[in-house]
């Protein structure tokens, strides 16, 4: 593992907005990042995302509906920091992996952050939840035979969650999850398309030892109560509070 980042970096990040040299400039799409002292996750869902209402599964949605749920991005991993610049590493990636590094400056003001991209034009400006900095904790999932392989990771800041569970197989390639579906769709193979978006990430709330579900690529758990995956055994990889925080 490597160095923990400055503390002035953990805790629950929501962006206010991203602008580009070009022009564009994005206020609405709903964008958490949450940082614990080495590891982090983060989850983006655009304001246009498809809506199905008594949904319970893909199956429900339509074709067009998948592939506008493709949109959806989240991503998980090891963050470094050093001289004012971040690296965010993807472990676990709701999108296909792309060829420049996640990689930007940074500068912390109170609980404004100002982030200007290296290898891509952009400029994000987020603020930080004030009760999401302690306790901090992350876990991972352990592999176990008896129980089919889905890498994971959940994160933990005060009482804030964000929990990511891979695909049960790795992504075809593609230059986009968009693309991955359209062009599965285009053959009749839903399954693989229902495949393509079964990486699941969920943002919520612990309160009183309950957790809820605020926001997740999968948009019908929204509002219901969460748990950690019960049938998978987790372990602690990093805390500055009392293990087993998590529901």
């Amino acid at each position: 593992m490597t160095a923990f980042v400055p503390p002035d970096l953990n805790g629950l990040w929501r962006r206010e907005v991203i602008t580009t040299p070009a022009g564009y400039r994005d206020e609405t799409t709903r964008v958490l990042w949450l940082q614990t002292r080495s590891w982090y996750a983060d989850l983006r869902v655009r304001a246009d995302r498809p809506s199905r209402p008594g949904a319970t599964g893909f199956a429900d949605y339509t074709d067009a509906e998948l592939i506008g749920l493709a949109a959806q991005q989240g991503f998980a991993g090891e963050l470094t920091a050093q001289d004012g610049v971040c690296l965010w590493r993807r472990d676990l990636d709701f999108q296909p992996p792309s060829a420049d590094p996640d990689e930007a400056t940074y500068a912390v003001e109170g609980e404004v952050m100002i982030e200007d991209g290296i290898h891509s034009d952009y400029q994000e400006i987020w603020r930080r939840e004030a009760d999401s900095t302690a306790p901090l904790s992350a876990y991972r999932l352990v592999e176990d035979m008896a129980v089919p392989a889905r890498a994971g990771l959940l994160v933990i800041g005060g009482s804030h969650f964000l929990e990511i569970l891979d695909r049960p197989r790795p992504l075809p390639a593609g230059d986009s999850l968009a693309a991955i579906v359209t062009a599965a769709l285009a053959v009749g193979d839903r399954a693989a398309a229902e495949a393509a978006l079964s990486l699941r990430i969920c943002f919520g709330r612990i309160e009183d030892g309950v957790g809820r579900i605020l926001l997740s690529t999968f948009p019908w758990l929204e509002g219901q109560t969460w748990r950690r995956d019960q049938e998978r055994q987790w372990t602690l990889i990093d805390s500055t509070g009392p293990a087993g925080a998590a529901p």
